[in-house]
């Protein structure tokens, strides 16, 4: 059974919604809660009463909480997935390039689509191992991503190995950045200020660096990336 979480919002003034409206209404209603909460903590009931219709009108279109979730995951990793291809149509043609657009891709989707990007990667209580799955999608998604860095590997640009565990090492960075751009904390203060994060653009360089063949000298990169903060408040005007 789903646990009640606090409402942190009033309910709608209770509407009539034709059979399909309903349930985009549910999926909107629904990911709303997941962005202001941190994560899928609602409950179908509260979706209803956000809505101001009965929870047994819910419960026609998603049988659990668990067809809920599938039907987002789903379009959560489609819309990863063409946030994917968007950015690596921007990109340059080369092999690395290709491959650093998937991070911005990942970070759009934090900034962009917070619902989605927390119901995709945050816990989902309640659920079994066999559940909200997505219908295959993060498959594709996750694919994408091992195609690049084959690609890399075939150009001699990433070091050789398992293209799946430097995957793993690959995401860390970015989820890392994306929990911070969606959340109202900062990793800690220098000088009463927040720290600095860093660019998207550049955590996908910066981030593939460890797995490159050919890595740029340490002293480029304390340049590049790694300036003190007034150095680089300077140079930015």
């Amino acid at each position: 059974m789903d646990k009640e979480a606090p409402a942190t919002r009033r309910p709608r003034k209770k509407q009539g919604y034709h059979h399909r409206d309903l349930r985009a209404a549910v999926i909107q209603t629904a990911l709303e809660l997941t962005a202001q909460r941190g994560g899928p903590y609602f409950s179908l009931r509260e979706v209803a009463q956000a809505l101001g219709v009965a929870h047994t009108a819910v419960y026609r279109h998603f049988a659990n909480k668990a067809a809920l979730y599938d039907v987002l995951i789903q379009e959560g990793f489609i819309i990863l997935h063409r946030f994917q291809t968007e950015e690596q149509d921007r990109a340059a043609p080369d092999p690395l390039s290709r491959l650093q657009a998937l991070t911005i891709a990942y970070l759009r989707l934090a900034t962009e689509e917070t619902g989605f990007f927390r119901m995709l990667f945050e816990n989902r209580p309640g659920l079994r191992p066999d559940e909200g799955q997505g219908g295959g999608h993060q498959e594709r998604a996750f694919e994408t991503l091992l195609s690049a860095i084959r690609s890399c590997q075939e150009a001699g640009l990433v070091v050789a190995g398992d293209p799946a565990q430097i995957a793993g090492y690959l995401l860390l960075a970015p989820h890392g950045l994306a929990a911070y751009l969606t959340q109202p904390v900062s990793p800690g203060l220098v000088n009463e200020r927040p720290v600095r994060l860093m660019r998207a653009e550049d955590l996908a360089i910066v981030g593939i660096l460890p797995v490159l063949t050919n890595p740029p000298p340490p002293e480029d990169i304390a340049q590049r990336f790694f300036r003190r903060t007034d150095e680089a408040d300077e140079q930015n005007g």
